[in-house]
């Protein structure tokens, strides 16, 4: 039923501009497929995921939109690039059939360097052989194109998936995040992907950036690249590079300024609490870990809700004294002898503390005990002990 309609009309690739932080220039367009018919512009997202319309017809369309969107690449800056969808069936059942992979082929049809070009793997459903599948996409890394993963996060995206392949870009879309964007997971979500991208060595990509609140989550999570109406809608014209450089030039000194102020408040902290230990405050037997956390109760504020002191290797001497926001401290004694060396970055912070001779102030991280959003404060007792205090942010 709709591949008459789609063939009657005229279907063009359209481009949404992808912006870089980093240079605050438009670095590349993702390529989207539209049909105008009777002077209106649809979308060609309904013709391919129409389950009445056959997978050989669906190519035949994309290879078209494709085809018609390299040829526009002379068009772009030298250091501009397109990104190119493709779903991992296609290509796995082009190159399983022929041996062959139409995009690169196109590319060499038209004498345009690969390296122009970015894949993307986009989010579906996948039976076939995953490793045949990472070593299909590997000839196009091999060819000179880099390789983004889509939607990252949600259903068909596995995190094997993503492994497998080590692509270039992780493509986050801020609209599957933004149902949980009061929740107060949200925030813990959005600092997961920065690690990972972080750890595989992969630039971050937010999509689906549509106000100044997503542009300032975009930035807490380390995103390179974003892309959305906020920017533009996908058009048939290409931008010029430095359209949204004074809008990025801004949100980025607002950003960096805000920054400079939490840190230099966090020095402080840092600072006021090492005052506050710094009166020769030591331990030599672990028997009296909880006699000098009950004295240093009395000093505490009102946002310390949990302290305890641990050996260098990890182990907890002392009891857990914690309090809920306006309650009295509890003293948990089942805490003592758990080990916490499995947690991140506690070797690390015992080595900076022994090197230092002072504390150390950790950055925010959520509770594993409750949804509040938290940093530890340590500090070195002497005799391999450490003393730590969570405090609400």
């Amino acid at each position: 039923v709709m591949r008459p309609i789609v063939m009657e009309a005229v279907v063009a690739p359209y481009f949404q501009p992808i912006v870089s932080l980093q240079t605050t220039q438009v670095i590349g367009f993702e390529v989207l497929g539209r049909m105008l018919k009777d002077g209106r512009e649809e979308s060609l997202g309904p013709f391919f995921q129409n389950p009445d319309v056959s997978d050989d017809t669906r190519l035949e369309l994309d290879r078209l939109l494709r085809e018609r969107a390299i040829r526009s690449i002379p068009q772009l800056d030298a250091d501009q690039r397109l990104f190119i969808n493709l779903k991992p069936s296609w290509i796995y059942s082009e190159y399983k059939a022929s041996g062959k992979l139409t995009t690169l082929e196109m590319l060499r049809r038209h004498e345009v360097d690969p390296q122009r070009v970015v894949i993307e793997v986009t989010e579906e459903a996948f039976s076939g052989d995953l490793c045949e599948l990472v070593d299909i996409v590997k000839l196009y890394k091999e060819a000179g194109c880099a390789i983004a993963v889509d939607d990252v996060g949600s259903g068909f995206s596995s995190f094997e998936r993503i492994a497998l392949i080590q692509p270039d870009i992780l493509k986050i879309d801020l609209n599957l995040l933004k149902k949980s964007a009061h929740h107060a997971g949200f925030q813990a979500l959005l600092r997961s992907f920065s690690i990972l991208s972080s750890q595989m060595g992969a630039s971050l990509l937010a999509e689906g950036v549509e106000t100044r609140e997503d542009l300032y989550n975009a930035m807490q999570m380390g995103a390179r690249y974003l892309q959305g109406y906020l920017f533009s809608k996908a058009k048939p014209e290409f931008p010029s590079k430095n359209t949204y450089s004074a809008m990025l030039r801004e949100a980025l000194s607002r950003f960096s300024s805000e920054k400079f102020g939490k840190f230099q408040q966090l020095m402080a902290l840092e600072e006021q609490f090492d005052h506050l230990f710094s009166r020769d405050l030591t331990l030599e037997d672990p028997e009296r870990a909880d006699w000098l956390i009950e004295n240093v109760i009395k000093m505490v504020d009102d946002n310390c809700i949990r302290m305890y002191i641990c050996q260098e290797d990890g182990v907890q001497v002392s009891s857990n004294y914690s309090r809920a926001a306006g309650q009295p401290w509890r003293r948990e004694r089942n805490y003592r002898g758990s080990n916490w060396a499995w947690r991140p970055y506690f070797v690390s912070n015992i080595v900076i503390m022994k090197k230092r001779g002072k504390g150390i102030l950790s950055s925010e991280y959520t509770d594993l005990d409750s949804p509040c959003l938290i940093q530890t404060y340590s500090f070195p007792l002497g005799n391999g002990f450490y003393f730590f205090m969570d405090l609400m942010v």
